[in-house]
């Protein structure tokens, strides 16, 4: 139950911190990004389907006995629209933050590292920008390949599970502690790449504190299914994610802990 309170206190605390000044740039900067890539994406695809739509049935018309139900046809027709933008939002809610956490992992790991210094007071080994650019792009697409064959085997396991009458219901669960896992590593990984920690050694430390992991994870998660929240969601993450791995996870002097 510790470990579970102190996911919830962790984000709480970067709440705190993400508008404090030393921090606040970070936080608007990859904000911006997310907000223009999302939306810009959003708009085109939406339209782009609705457009489509539109001109598909342009000509459905009704003749002779059932013309009178042309109204209801095109009221179908007009909710099918409002259907598509409201079906391509859940879609970008859910999925899209696993492309934007690709393409923002360089503008994130700058906001993890100045929250690293903040806390610690350690400054981080000299590196120039593009070496750090390539390395963390390079650490995502490891990160990447980790979850995407595990994602396949658990859905498989996940979709046997679902046609089976009484424990079908352990399959939402399953899916749920994983996805749950999935983006606690995600995040506490910032703080671990920053100190450039090989990616096999972050992933032993956090099976040490598995249930912190996964009750952050969770709550992270359930934000990001929230339309706009997910635009929020992310730089605060990642100040929790760093906070975690500094002060419950990297190795420190006689193996104690900095209090929450």
């Amino acid at each position: 139950m510790s470990q579970i309170a102190d996911a919830i206190a962790y984000l709480t605390r970067s709440l705190k911190l993400a508008r404090s000044p030393e921090l606040r740039r970070y936080v608007i900067i990859p904000l911006i990004f997310n907000i223009l890539v999302f939306g810009g994406l959003y708009w085109l695809s939406g339209s782009w389907i609705a457009g489509w739509i539109t001109a598909a049935t342009a000509d459905w018309a009704l003749t002779g006995f059932w013309s009178f139900l042309n109204g209801a046809l095109h009221f179908l027709v007009d909710a099918a629209v409002v259907l598509v933008w409201i079906l391509l939002l859940g879609l970008f809610a859910s999925v899209f933050s696993i492309g934007v956490q690709l393409i923002a992992a360089p503008f994130m790991g700058f906001l993890a590292e100045k929250v690293d210094i903040q806390i610690t007071g350690h400054p981080m080994n000299d590196e120039s920008i593009p070496a750090m650019i390539v390395r963390t792009f390079k650490r995502e697409l490891r990160k990447t390949w980790y979850w995407l064959w595990r994602a396949v085997l658990i859905l498989f396991v996940v979709g046997v599970i679902y046609f089976i009458p009484v424990i079908n219901v352990l399959a939402s669960a399953i899916w749920f502690l994983w996805s749950g896992w999935l983006l606690g590593m995600q995040y506490i990984d910032f703080g671990a790449d920053n100190r450039q920690v090989p990616f096999e050694v972050m992933l032993e430390r956090l099976k040490e504190k598995r249930w912190l992991v996964l009750t952050f994870g969770a709550i992270v998660m359930a934000l990001t299914m929230i339309p706009l929240v997910n635009l929020f969601i992310m730089p605060v993450a990642v100040i929790a994610g760093t906070l975690i791995w500094v002060e419950q996870l990297a190795p420190q002097p006689q193996d104690q802990k900095t209090p929450i």
